[in-house]
């Protein structure tokens, strides 16, 4: 048996069945699974840009030798478009609404 094989107490055997049922089971992760983990890169400098962090800080967060590349790729150029600004809120603010709105039964 496998639970022998890896010494799996006796008393912990019964919770074994659910353990696995469990580990099957669809998480939060699996839903962001589309999005490469690369991408959060860029947010992650965003946020450290407009908390005041320098160029310097941001590119070690990012494990980035050279603050050029941290400037070049991730960092803005500091123009400001408030109407972008708005239209980006409004979507992301409609996709947050209609998430939150129940179910009526699934989408065709």
């Amino acid at each position: 048996m496998l639970a022998q094989t890896y010494g799996l107490a006796r008393t912990d055997r019964a919770a074994l069945p659910e353990a696995v049922e469990l580990a099957g089971l669809p998480s939060l992760a699996d839903e962001l699974a589309w999005v490469p983990s690369h991408k959060f890169r860029k947010t992650t400098a965003t946020i450290l840009d407009g908390g005041g962090q320098s160029a310097r800080k941001i590119a070690d967060q990012l494990g980035q030798a050279d603050t050029t590349t941290t400037m070049n790729a991730y960092l803005g150029r500091k123009v400001l478009n408030p109407e972008a600004a708005r239209i980006l809120n409004e979507a992301l603010k409609a996709i947050d609404d209609h998430d939150r709105q129940p179910s009526t039964g699934p989408d065709l």
